[in-house]
């Protein structure tokens, strides 16, 4: 079995591109898991809260790796942010309770989205805050 070189999409036998992206399979790999394991660990640390630190502070990673880890930290600082201002907003009962709620749905919608991109193997912004850049990498 063939897995497109690209991707990482599975390929038949017979197939010339891949179905999923559109790459010539004539550099097929055999076995995408293996080469790319520790990218994909290291690329969902990224979007764990504070644990987003080992991916961004470990030099030597790929530009996968490192592009997750940026978009990690900036979206920890973001987090940051928006609970102090949840805190500010602490004296009004009822602001409070909503603004704690939108707030942790946004942060786990947010590294969820990061953990899908990384375990499919996309390079893409976060949606809405993907622009935000508080830290450069």
């Amino acid at each position: 079995m063939a897995y497109c070189s690209k991707c990482g999409s599975q390929v038949n036998d017979g197939d010339r591109i891949c179905g999923n992206c559109g790459e010539p399979v004539n550099g097929a790999n055999r076995t995408p898991e293996t080469a790319n394991s520790n990218d994909t660990w290291m690329g969902i640390l990224s979007y764990l809260g504070f644990l987003a630190l080992i991916p961004y502070l470990i030099k030597d990673q790929s530009s996968f790796v490192r592009a997750h880890a940026v978009r990690g930290i900036n979206l920890l600082i973001l987090e940051v942010i928006a609970w102090v201002a949840v805190g500010v907003f602490s004296w009004v009962p009822v602001l409070n309770g909503i603004l704690s709620t939108v707030v942790g749905l946004a942060s786990f919608a947010f590294s969820l989205i990061g953990i899908i991109n990384v375990a499919n193997k996309e390079d893409k912004e976060l949606p809405f805050i993907g622009n935000i850049r508080l830290i450069k990498g």
